[in-house]
């Protein structure tokens, strides 16, 4: 069997996407010509081609695109039930999506309320559980750039921050589980949030920082002393110190990467050189994932098939990823079983003994 065909179909969840950056081409195109007076039919249209990124700022530029175009409760509805299509498409069983919920609300001219997208998550969640057996939950982000400003010394203010942990708390019963941190790290330490996140956590809230991205490792101990960390999202440039690593694994902190996107940001120049291999043999517990899949270019089964290759795992190193996925996710117990059950089934269903522990670089695989 063919390694595509094998990832397509073995059931996983994913732990870091982003909702803006997972809308899908056709939809992105028909929300951009539903608000023509936008002016970025074009620009959306550049989305379907495969752009190389030169920064993390060209990056950003794309994503904001992305977030003007969800303006309604129906648009929030409909850009979550084609997640729920890709998901199906897949086999990706469950998501936690970050979204970006001040800027939807406060960055853009929107006339958008908090309600207006809890009720598009809901909407669009529930019909996608009913068409595609999926399910979604939702970590509310906080824009880490935003809350300074000044030179020598920079000035904090926390008052977005707060705002997005009150938005988290009322969303707790439209499936929001937790806080994230997001932006681009340099001049943004995680250190001033520890009190918005030390709050989150005594409300049951999850923290689930960006750190280690754009900047090193000093980014990633801070998100794990001062942010209380549940998981982190990247999290693989905790590479460049040993002590820091220890600490991941010793807590069992999972880091949930996304190869691809860190080479499109020029995090790493290639697959080659990206940490992924060394921290996974290191003991940290490690996820796959795709980012913002539909500005990247990359799906999770992208992601997989990449990693497979470039590093030569076994489709049981596979499995182990699916099940790392399932286990340190915030999905319920009921259905934490009933995924994990999938995959002990997939692989009886799949797999022969000498494609197990074969890796994908020595073997051919019929179609």
């Amino acid at each position: 069997m063919k390694l595509d065909k094998l990832v397509k179909t073995l059931p996983k969840a994913e732990l870091h996407v982003h909702l803006e950056g997972a809308i899908a081409p056709t939809v992105a195109l028909k929300l951009a010509h539903k608000y023509q007076h936008l002016g970025v039919v074009e620009k959306v249209e550049l989305l379907q081609e495969s752009i190389i990124f030169q920064s993390f700022e060209d990056f950003h530029s794309y994503y904001q695109i992305c977030m003007q175009l969800m303006r309604s409760t129906d648009d929030f509805a409909l850009v979550v039930y084609e997640c729920g299509r890709d998901m199906m498409n897949q086999n990706i069983r469950y998501r936690e999506m970050y979204i970006s919920i001040y800027q939807h609300l406060h960055i853009w001219e929107k006339n958008l309320h908090l309600q207006d997208v809890f009720d598009g998550l809901l909407m669009g969640c529930q019909k996608a559980r009913d068409d595609f057996d999926v399910e979604m939950q939702w970590i509310f982000g906080i824009p880490r750039n935003r809350h300074f400003s000044g030179r020598n010394p920079r000035i904090f203010d926390p008052t977005i921050a707060t705002n997005v942990l009150d938005y988290a708390l009322q969303g707790r019963e439209y499936g929001v589980i937790g806080i994230g941190l997001g932006g681009n790290e340099s001049d943004a330490p995680p250190d001033p949030f520890r009190n918005v996140f030390q709050q989150a956590k005594q409300m049951g809230l999850r923290s689930i920082p960006h750190a280690g991205e754009t900047d090193g490792a000093n980014s990633v101990w801070g998100a794990i002393k001062e942010l209380q960390a549940d998981r982190i999202c990247h999290g693989v440039r905790s590479i460049e110190d040993m002590n820091v690593v220890k600490e991941l694994v010793e807590r069992q902190i999972p880091l949930d990467i996304c190869p691809t996107s860190n080479i499109r940001l020029n995090i790493y120049p290639t697959m080659s050189q990206h940490p992924f291999q060394k921290l996974d043999k290191l003991g940290i517990i490690v996820t796959i994932n795709s980012d913002d899949p539909s500005i990247i270019g990359s799906s999770l089964c992208d992601e997989y098939i990449a990693v497979a290759k470039e590093f030569e795992y076994t489709i049981n190193d596979l499995v182990r990823f699916a099940k790392n996925s399932i286990q340190v996710s915030y999905a319920t117990t009921e259905s934490k079983t009933k995924y994990l059950s999938e995959i002990s089934q997939w692989e009886k269903s799949y797999l022969t003994n000498t494609q197990q522990t074969t890796a994908f670089q020595e073997v051919t695989y019929d179609s």
